[in-house]
């Protein structure tokens, strides 16, 4: 157990290294997204296009072929409203493992806060998390599940998104870099947290027990999150206790992450 004044401290010096360093954090992002789709043949269409095609053919797949009920809509509603925030996740979680290694000319620049490495991960996922969000937004309010005044709550549950990314940014980051086989594991973990999160399935099918077991996993807070803020008329809000359960694990993992991140970062020189 790490005493708790490290643990605040810690963890708000992570945070803020990364607040300060904004402007940085920014330009980096935009660096990153010139360069992995500079040259390409679909260029800057490429980043709204990758997470398309998987939900498409999920779509088809669970909603003809396996014909997995889902709430009292159609599955492909349900399971498109889960699967935006579950792609923002996957996506930026994998990249930022791997992102100390990538950029491992930045860290050995001792002036350089390398703390915003694996945070722009979630800024380069931003544009096509809002392109992905707006499609399925579009269709939710067209098929009459969605609700304006409803909708706004996305915010709310990106900014949990955020927080929640930014503690396993750090941790996944430090780890590949010290044991280079996490990041040919990390994409089993994923696979595995995906189906143990409600983005095939409905948590309302769970008995009560299950379901307070299911609010020690984040995901599952924001997931459920942006299935309510798209389809208010179908899928009940979280919990106050799942919000409470959230935070809660978010803000452990937003510290382990920080503490993590500091502690191994004095071998990243030698690592890389």
């Amino acid at each position: 157990m790490f005493p708790e004044t490290s643990l605040r401290r810690d963890g708000l010096s992570q945070v803020a290294a990364i607040w300060s360093n904004r402007r940085a954090l920014k330009s980096l992002a935009v660096q990153n997204l010139r360069r992995t789709y500079a040259g390409t043949l679909g260029g800057r269409l490429w980043p709204f296009l990758t997470p398309l095609f998987p939900f498409l053919i999920l779509s088809v797949v669970f909603s003809f072929a396996l014909k997995i009920p889902l709430g009292d809509a159609p599955y492909i509603y349900g399971f498109g409203a889960a699967y935006v925030p579950w792609v923002l996740l996957s996506l930026t979680i994998h990249s930022a493992a791997g992102s100390l290694i990538e950029h491992s000319y930045l860290v050995k620049r001792l002036a350089f806060p390398i703390e915003i490495i694996p945070a722009n991960k979630i800024l380069v996922q931003l544009l096509p998390h809002a392109f992905l969000l707006a499609l399925v937004s579009i269709f939710c309010l067209s098929a009459g599940y969605g609700q304006p005044s409803i909708l706004a709550l996305v915010l709310y549950f990106y900014f949990c998104a955020v927080v929640l990314l930014v503690g396993a940014g750090l941790l996944v980051s430090s780890i590949t870099v010290v044991i280079r086989d996490f990041h040919q594991v990390l994409p089993s973990i994923m696979q595995v947290w995906f189906w143990l999160t409600p983005i095939a399935w409905d948590s309302a099918r769970l008995p009560s027990y299950g379901r307070k077991l299911l609010a020690l996993n984040p995901a599952s807070y924001v997931v459920s999150g942006y299935r309510y803020a798209l389809m208010p008329k179908v899928f009940a809000a979280p919990t106050a206790f799942d919000t409470v359960a959230f935070w809660v694990t978010t803000l452990c993992l937003l510290a382990i992450g920080s503490i993590c991140f500091r502690r191994l970062r004095s071998h990243f020189w030698e690592c890389l």
